[in-house]
């Protein structure tokens, strides 16, 4: 059984690439005109929780779902997407020069070639 409260609510969409965290309040397609290059759109997609972990789709769904985050769900119905949530969870983000992250090896798994 996950620990829901040890993750915190969500608090914004997030990529994960080389072990550096993008965020954007208002979704990942905030993030992609940032990066020329386009590597990112490949990057792993989540979500970064109040308590600093960066945690996938399917995982955020469950958190939100917890923390009655969900506005209105939007498809995929099997994952987390910035849509879903309420507007007033966009608030929750605060400006920090430095997020710490965390992540539990168990809930994300990296795909291997």
């Amino acid at each position: 059984m996950t620990d829901y409260e040890e993750y915190g609510r969500v608090v914004c969409a997030a990529l994960l690439h080389h072990n550096c965290i993008y965020m954007a309040k208002k979704g990942h397609h905030v993030i992609f005109p940032m990066e020329p290059k386009g590597v990112l759109k490949l990057a792993p997609q989540g979500f970064v929780t109040e308590n600093g972990y960066f945690v996938d789709r399917k995982l955020a769904l469950e958190i939100a779902t917890y923390y009655h985050q969900i506005h209105k769900k939007h498809h995929p119905l099997d994952q987390l997407v910035s849509e879903d949530l309420k507007k007033e969870n966009q608030k929750v983000l605060q400006y920090k020069k430095e997020f710490t992250y965390r992540r539990k090896e168990e809930d994300f798994l990296e795909e291997k070639p």
